[in-house]
């Protein structure tokens, strides 16, 4: 019997000794294209559909690759805007308001991240009546952030991710350094896009400031703050001023900083700045210049960190130039109310 025990396990030892040698199969390629596990209605606003695995980041922006269809009448209702996940194995459409039907949603033409296509695939869904809590933000501007050799008058194009309150969005909802904007706002017929138009001061680095008072349809605001810098010089300065932010204790958060120019009493410039405490303004020509900063203290909310300083801003050849400015704790009504309510205004709409 020890004998028959002592032959078995020389046997085992030796089929595994020799397998440990043998290398795995190949993985099998992947040559199946993903497929749509389901699709959910987030808000009255909002579908995300679902699929079985990563796909491409192109495919799924393009608009045309998803439709609505209404089974009962056959009629077909665009797509307004797509947005991958991180994951991206799931992708949030925004759609118009519909009505209370049921729909089946037709996908085209999406890939996964190896090339396979699914040409087509068909999902029923339910709309939902939950209220939207996404916010909007600002797809596509014409001109660009920034942008050379402007028009003088001429419009300015601004694409939401979906579709806005064009009756509250106003003139109001932005601040003008050398730029005339009317107040009549064009918008199309989806309410996601509206046309501005505009005027600039000659020989002036002209900058829209787009805040984050824009609302979509559920009163959302905008979560974000746009600068569009226009000139009608054949390029913009090549300038950049680096500040430094130094203070006397540690604690502080969300903040500002502001650029006037000092002559005219004119906001140029707004940048977030953060935990570094260094931050640049770009494209900014010679001038003389009130620097702002504000800022919260995470413990006190009884006044707000706050430092000032007047800059002239003449760079040397190599086009830069740093500065410092020391901020301390100081109370709200003994600081400028203009830039305390624009302040308030982007702590409050901005994450």
């Amino acid at each position: 019997m020890k004998l028959q025990i002592v032959y078995f396990s020389i046997i085992y030892s030796v089929i595994l000794i020799s397998g440990c040698g043998k290398k795995l199969p190949p993985t099998s390629p992947d040559i199946w294209p993903p497929r749509v596990l389901n699709v959910k209605a987030e808000d009255e606003y909002h579908l995300r559909v679902f699929f079985s695995e990563r796909i491409d980041t192109l495919t799924p922006k393009r608009l045309e690759n998803f439709k609505i269809l209404n089974p009962e009448n056959s009629e077909t209702t665009s797509v307004i805007y797509s947005e991958i996940s991180k994951k991206r194995d799931d992708v949030l459409l925004t759609i118009p308001k519909l009505e209370d039907v049921k729909y089946s949603l037709l996908i085209f033409n999406i890939e996964d991240i190896k090339g396979n296509i699914m040409t087509k695939a068909e999902k029923s869904f339910e709309p939902s009546q939950e209220k939207d809590t996404i916010l909007p933000f600002l797809e596509y501007t014409k001109p660009s952030r920034m942008r050379t050799s402007a028009p003088r008058d001429s419009l300015i194009l601004l694409r939401f991710s979906e579709p806005m309150n064009s009756v509250d969005c106003g003139i109001d909802d932005l601040m003008l350094a050398y730029i005339d904007i009317d107040s009549l706002f064009v918008w199309n017929e989806t309410l996601t896009e509206v046309n501005l138009h505009y005027r600039l001061v000659e020989d002036k680095l002209c900058r829209l400031i787009i805040l984050p008072l824009f609302t979509d349809l559920s009163g959302n605001p905008l979560g974000e703050m746009r600068i569009l810098s226009l000139t009608m010089d054949d390029k913009v300065p090549g300038n950049k001023l680096g500040v430094k932010v130094t203070k006397n204790r540690k604690g502080i958060a969300k903040t500002y900083a502001f650029l006037e120019e000092a002559n005219e009493k004119i906001l140029t410039d707004v940048i977030s700045v953060d935990t570094t405490l260094s931050f640049s303004f770009y494209f900014t020509p010679p001038d003389t210049y009130l620097l702002t900063i504000l800022a919260q203290d995470t413990l006190d909310s009884t006044g707000i960190w706050w430092g000032e300083k007047q800059i002239l801003f003449f760079p040397d050849t190599s086009r830069s130039m740093d500065e410092e400015l020391e901020i301390g704790f100081a109370k709200r009504e003994e600081l400028p109310s203009d830039l305390i309510r624009l302040y308030e205004i982007l702590i409050k709409n901005i994450e």
